[in-house]
């Protein structure tokens, strides 16, 4: 099931992107997917900025509003894990296990010791698309589980996926550019 959503993430990447890929073979067979939750954020920094920021795992921190007390990075070759401390108190140990740095998209699932009851899985996707002069920011997640758990897990994540866009956006709208040297 985990190779079935990396290939998921991989694919929703290119589509995101706007690429094609050679086969459906080389995907693996993977169709297209139906993300349970989205939040898409526009960012006026390149991709390369903000892909900077995002791909350092523990910068999560900085943009999540004071959402996040905590962050711990265990490991540091993939998979490994982040274990994040939220402002309640709680903690959620995910495991990382995709950085792309040449698409500038990575994934995650939520270990099964974080997941709440009544869900099987739950895998993320951080996505990025240049778009000029600013840059497309997608957080999307696959939930497995009881319909009761997952509507309340969607709900959570919503919230959540939205303190992070608006975060982000304000962190890089109120960051000064470093100057040029001549």
């Amino acid at each position: 099931m985990k190779k079935i959503y990396s290939a998921l993430f991989v694919l929703g990447f290119i589509l995101l992107a706007g690429l094609k890929p050679a086969s459906a073979q080389e995907m693996g067979g993977a169709q297209a997917a139906r993300w349970d939750v989205t939040k898409l954020a526009t960012v006026n920094a390149d991709q390369a900025t903000v892909w900077e920021l995002i791909s350092n795992l523990k910068n999560i921190q900085l943009y999540a509003k004071g959402f996040i007390k905590s962050v711990e990075i265990k490991g540091s070759t993939v998979p490994f894990d982040r274990i994040i401390t939220f402002e309640d108190g709680t903690t959620r140990t995910e495991q990382i296990d995709q950085v792309m740095r040449e698409y500038k998209f990575l994934s995650y699932q939520i270990k099964a010791e974080s997941l709440p009851k009544g869900l099987k899985d739950v895998s993320i996707g951080l996505f990025t698309k240049s778009k000029g002069d600013s840059t497309e920011v997608s957080w999307q997640a696959l939930i497995e589980g009881s319909n009761e758990a997952k509507k309340a897990f969607k709900e959570q994540l919503s919230v959540e996926f939205e303190k992070y866009a608006s975060g982000l956006t304000d962190l890089i709208k109120n960051s000064t550019p470093a100057a040029k040297m001549n």
